[in-house]
């Protein structure tokens, strides 16, 4: 059974059809990195698995839950208890600048998983220590790097252990410098057997981390497979063009 299912996923805004019939199965453990061209529908998509879009036709699946039946969505606990098993990291961090690093952290788990405040936060002790900010827990994200604000983001997101995580373009508010700490992160998370769906423009780190490539043009999965085989194939002029537009740069 898979962990994520897909199938004829349709989205449109007004006139502007941006999904167009989208199908992906994603297995546990899987980390998919999804690229394309800026306006071909991947962070829509992934918005939409998480329910962040509603989408207007296409069934979509969560550990044998079904979500969404042909463009109906579930109103059932069961279904509510599926969304709960996805976890998101956003391009834009999404911190509360009031509230501190720990506090950012524990809050859904205290609020949405009862869980009590000491045990938010050792877990939140352990996250800060996973991504290299132990030092950090008091602070505010207005005192944080973007790179360390990003980091406590994932840290957040892991908080509610989601059995998997959407990344919709983690590094793209970031300069190149601070790229690296974030995706050191993400690689460990990977390391981990974490199932990942990434949808990024960060050509040689989608190849390195990856198993499947998803390429998406014009609101379509153009391609998918392998990094070795998408990176070299030749066997799709829009992601051969797409990738040479990238190597130039």
């Amino acid at each position: 059974m898979y962990i994520l299912e897909a199938k004829g996923i349709k989205k449109s805004f007004g006139t502007l059809n941006v999904i167009k019939g989208v199908d992906l199965s994603v297995s546990k453990g899987d980390v998919i990195a999804i690229i394309g061209p800026s306006g071909s529908g991947k962070s829509t998509f992934l918005r939409s698995l998480i329910n962040l879009e509603k989408v207007d036709d296409g069934t979509i699946t969560i550990e044998g839950q079904p979500v969404v039946e042909n463009g109906v969505y579930a109103k059932t606990p069961e279904a509510k208890e599926a969304y709960k098993k996805l976890g998101m990291v956003f391009q834009n961090f999404n911190l509360f600048p009031h509230k501190s690093v720990m506090e950012n952290i524990i809050m859904a788990p205290v609020s949405l998983q009862k869980m009590t405040r000491d045990e938010a936060i050792i877990e939140g002790r352990r996250l800060l220590a996973e991504i290299g900010l132990s030092d950090k827990e008091n602070a505010y994200p207005y005192e944080l790097s973007g790179g360390q604000q990003q980091r406590v983001a994932i840290a957040r997101s892991l908080a509610l252990k989601p059995e998997i995580l959407l990344f919709d373009e983690p590094t793209s508010a970031l300069d190149p410098e601070l790229t690296g700490e974030v995706l050191r992160v993400i690689r460990k998370l990977a390391e981990e057997k974490m199932t990942l769906l990434i949808v990024t423009h960060e050509m040689s780190f989608a190849r390195d981390v990856a198993d499947r490539i998803i390429f998406m043009d014009g609101g379509v999965i153009a391609y998918q497979g392998k990094p070795e085989e998408a990176f070299s194939c030749n066997c799709n002029p829009r992601l051969t063009a797409f990738l040479k537009n990238f190597n130039e740069h």
